[in-house]
């Protein structure tokens, strides 16, 4: 028994260092490798840039040596949108997520950014930062934890608007942030940026892969349920007959694979066919084969 209790203590702190670890290696890649050239991140990250930016042009605040107001920023943009999922998630949020929003913030205040570029050509900056960040974020994913962010909007809009893109979001953000770039700076600078997004997004796919797919078993005595996950999730489901062993009754067992993100609306779609149906989700599985990745 104490051997269990050992090892649950020392998964527990290993999850954690992990989800901080990644968020160090975030900042890294956006404070020492991006942030020197006038880059931007097409995410919430870019727009808390852009606040530092305009704060330190166009009031006379002045920052402590060593501290920068990027940190600060993300963490204020952070805060409502936590309020807004805490509150559709019944306070049911990772408090894992919420110490590596905080730390994450915090560490990208003090991280010094250099005043000459770390690594010179910028398009090697692109792919070494993109790739820097995207691991670091992944990490963080890949241990339960979260940045912020992107995945705060992706959580709530698939409670509260299952229906809603989150990707329309994600758009909206990188063409605020590529617009200011292009008006501040230059058509190179949002060429750049744009590069470093996708390397970064690309880079948290493979870093995160284990937690992308997640396997469904549905129990049910409603076959309604599974039309309406072909339509609305757009995956393939296969169906088998089944017979409960205590009930004798008769059962339809559905199962399909879809991402961590589909899993919210998921339930609610089978719940609305039939309250009463039980489901089973792994998140530990590997797919080989036509499964469609969405970002």
């Amino acid at each position: 028994m104490d051997a269990k209790k050992s090892q649950s203590k020392r998964a527990i702190i290993l999850s954690y260092s992990g989800s901080l670890l990644g968020a160090v290696l975030f900042v890294i890649g956006i404070n020492v490798i991006i942030v020197p050239h006038q880059l931007y991140s097409g995410t919430l990250t870019g727009v808390a840039q852009i606040i530092e930016s305009f704060i330190v042009t166009h009031t006379p605040l002045e920052m402590p040596q060593g501290y920068n107001l990027m940190g600060t920023a993300l963490l204020l943009l952070n805060i409502p949108l936590l309020i807004m999922v805490l509150r559709v998630t019944d306070g049911k949020f990772p408090l894992k997520s919420i110490i590596t929003i905080v730390f994450l913030s915090v560490v990208m205040s003090f991280v010094p950014i250099p005043y000459e570029p770390f690594v010179t050509d910028p398009l090697t900056a692109t792919i070494v930062g993109g790739v820097i960040a995207g691991f670091g974020s992944g990490l963080t994913l890949r241990c339960g934890g979260s940045g912020g962010g992107s995945d705060l909007i992706g959580l709530y809009c698939s409670v509260k608007y299952p229906n809603f893109t989150v990707g329309r979001v994600v758009l909206i953000i990188g063409l605020f942030v590529y617009g200011y770039g292009l008006i501040m700076y230059d058509l190179n600078t949002v060429i750049y940026s744009a590069i470093f997004t996708t390397v970064y997004a690309v880079t948290i796919d493979h870093a995160h892969h284990q937690n992308i797919k997640t396997q469904a078993l549905i129990f049910t005595v409603n076959p309604d349920a599974i039309q309406s996950i072909m339509d609305e999730l757009g995956r393939g489901v296969t169906c088998w007959e089944g017979k409960g062993a205590y009930s004798g009754q008769h059962t339809h067992i559905f199962v399909t694979v879809i991402s961590k993100y589909e899993a919210p609306r998921l339930k609610r779609i089978v719940s609305d066919a039939d309250p009463k149906a039980y489901i089973i989700l792994n998140s530990k599985v590997d797919v080989v084969g036509n499964f469609i990745k969405r970002f």
